[in-house]
């Protein structure tokens, strides 16, 4: 069926299901396309030009399909209509922030917090935007209303904790990384900076942390890989490997895992064959990863092939250069 006939047939069915005076079943809206959304928000806009939320939702779909002209418009239309929406000045910060207009989305989160001061979403939003940004001063000012309004909110502490990363402090970021977890025991994302920082001094909790990661979410492939980094580097080698192959098995285009699982075979098991299947898979997958075509110059020399091996020393030296140059 046409597209386009199929758009309308939606808007005509559903239409006719509300007009009909039943309520509308969200579930059947969120299986229409973006397309169709659109169209169907239309046709409720020209019945009720008046109604905020039907701008507010349109304005998400624009958002979503990355609109952000048409977005702005129907977010302001909608605060326009209804000036008193704490989600309406939020989703403006998004869509302004999106466009670059950074000090036109503090401005909106501003407006969201003179309207409620207690709206912990609008607080939360400004640290988001703030610590996206780098401002950490406005972010730890954020975060210190944030958890003057709510004691226990994980998200907050876990925000102060990657500030204080962020600026050096890993000492007081490893603290409020585990009050983050005290109040959200599935704080998948505390447990994996937690990993992360243990892993940096080399201290053995980091395994700990990486797999209780990996248990609240099994496909974590970062923390996975960061596994087995950890287990690679300190001489555990078939766990490393194995950690690696989980992560392939997710994704098998997972450069890096790729070239570790080469750089053991040819360190360690001296297996140059398959060092070389890992490199060649490696360099497919990311054709600007200089490492793995300095491993491959090292497999090739080996195995006796000059000529390709100063071909791909001076490959990886041209792709490093062009890093080191940006």
């Amino acid at each position: 069926m046409h597209v386009t006939l199929k758009i309308i047939l939606s808007v005509l069915c559903l239409t006719c299901f509300v007009a009909c005076g039943q309520k509308e079943d969200t579930k059947d809206f969120s299986k229409l396309s973006n397309e169709e959304k659109i169209a169907l928000l239309d046709a409720r806009i020209k019945e009720n030009p008046k109604n905020a939320d039907l701008y507010f939702q349109r304005a998400k779909v624009f958002h979503t399909i990355g609109n952000t002209k048409e977005a702005l418009f129907n977010v302001r239309k909608a605060i326009e209509l209804d000036g008193k929406k704490i989600d309406y000045y939020l989703l403006e910060a998004d869509v302004f922030f999106a466009r670059g207009e950074t000090s036109m989305s503090f401005d909106a989160l501003n407006q969201a917090i003179k309207t409620d001061r207690k709206s912990l979403d609008a607080h939360l939003k400004m640290a988001e935007i703030s610590i996206d940004l780098q401002d950490y001063n406005r972010a730890m000012e954020s975060i210190k209303n944030i958890i003057d309004l709510d004691k226990v909110n994980a998200q907050a502490y876990f925000m102060r904790g990657w500030v204080f990363k962020e600026t050096g402090d890993t000492l007081r970021a490893v603290e409020d990384y585990k009050k983050a977890i005290e109040y959200k025991s599935d704080y998948e994302d505390a447990f994996e900076e937690l990993g992360n920082l243990y892993a940096i001094k080399g201290d053995a909790l980091a395994v700990d942390y990486y797999k209780s990661t990996i248990n609240i979410n099994p496909k974590n492939i970062n923390a996975m890989y960061n596994l087995g980094l950890f287990y690679q580097e300190h001489g555990a080698t078939q766990q490393a490997l194995d950690m690696y192959q989980r992560v392939l098995k997710i994704n098998p285009s997972y450069t890096n895992a790729i070239y570790a699982v080469g750089y053991i075979n040819y360190e360690e098991k001296q297996d140059y064959l398959t060092a070389l299947d890992c490199f060649n898979k490696a360099i497919k997958s990311d054709s600007t990863y200089y490492e793995a075509y300095d491993a491959r110059a090292e497999v090739y020399k080996k195995l006796g092939k000059t000529a390709e091996a100063n071909k791909d020393f001076e490959t990886a030296l041209r792709l490093k250069s062009a890093v080191s140059q940006r």
